[in-house]
């Protein structure tokens, strides 16, 4: 089963030109750094930007200048760095806009600045989406970084955003990501066992009743007892060490029964899950069970197609 989290959508933001510039001592290179910036020369306006605050110093305590350079550097990364996901100017416009509204003491700039703070978090939402989605686990490091960058950037704006919708879309996803690098290498990738599991139980933490997780994690348990059996345990295995073994892989099949035997109860015509649970059963030497779930699914196997 896939699932990944979806990409939020990115709204047009853009610059409030129609606020009057306004200063004690005036500055004409700001008046080319608008210029430029009006005209969507964005590069330009970047370095009119250093122009201003060399020429101009008094700029440094000026929201309306750390405002302009949060705008100017977003466009930037918007329109010439294309939201590359290593772009430097998104970096520098979530400094420039928080910097901006350090110093806006009358809250002239604080709403566009949140704004252009709230589509820059979308874009870290976006990358790791994206990464997710594909179930990437090349950089899968890298989904961890934006996703963390997404919640920190939001907490500043939100303090009291409800991540857990979120949240739990992301665990799911990262615990399949930990449980397919362990699948594809076995013998070098065990410790991911235990991050996928981690993964799994705090979407779980979210929402008890989450069907995709609680299969994925009743799957996994069940896998790793038969890993034991079909690949840990050597042929010429001393008796305390198969005694050890089977007590082990005896232990996954138990941990797996109550993830199954939860979304049976959910969808207790899903032949998927009643062979998982008769599969389950069978590891666990318990025949009667284990022939119960079999007698189900053959029942459920002989039912007409349903005409929905």
């Amino acid at each position: 089963m896939k699932s990944g989290i979806k990409i939020l959508l990115f709204i047009v933001f853009t610059l409030p030109t129609a606020l009057m510039y306004s200063q004690t001592n005036y500055c004409p290179e700001f008046m080319l750094l608008i210029q430029k910036y009006k005209s969507k020369s964005y590069n330009d306006a970047k370095l009119y930007l250093d122009t201003v605050m060399l020429k101009c110093p008094d700029q440094i305590n000026s929201a309306y200048y750390w405002h302009l350079s949060g705008v100017i550097y977003y466009d930037v990364f918007r329109y010439v760095d294309n939201k590359s996901p290593i772009s430097k100017a998104r970096e520098i416009s979530i400094n420039s806009f928080l910097q901006s509204n350090k110093l806006d003491k009358k809250n002239k700039f604080s709403v566009h600045n949140n704004q252009g703070l709230s589509h820059i978090a979308t874009s870290y939402y976006n990358d790791a989406a994206l990464i997710l989605q594909k179930e990437d686990t090349v950089n899968y490091d890298n989904a961890i970084v934006f996703y963390n960058k997404y919640k920190e950037l939001k907490k500043k704006i939100q303090p009291d955003y409800d991540f857990s919708e979120k949240d739990l879309s992301y665990n799911h996803v990262m615990g399949n990501i930990y449980k397919y690098k362990y699948e594809n290498n076995k013998r070098y990738y065990r410790s991911y066992v235990d991050s996928s599991i981690i993964c799994y139980n705090r979407a779980l933490d979210i929402d008890s009743n989450n069907f995709e997780t609680l299969y994925a994690l009743g799957i996994l348990y069940h896998n790793l007892g038969v890993d034991i059996i079909l690949n840990d345990l050597e042929v010429d295995a001393d008796l305390e060490k198969v005694i050890i073994m089977q007590e082990k892989a005896i232990g996954y099949f138990s941990d797996a029964l109550p993830y199954l035997k939860k979304i049976h109860g959910f969808k207790p015509s899903d032949k998927q899950i009643v062979h998982g649970l008769a599969a389950v059963y069978f590891s666990l030497n318990d025949m009667e069970q284990h022939v119960k779930y079999m007698n189900v699914l053959r029942e459920l196997k002989n039912q007409p197609p349903s005409n929905k």
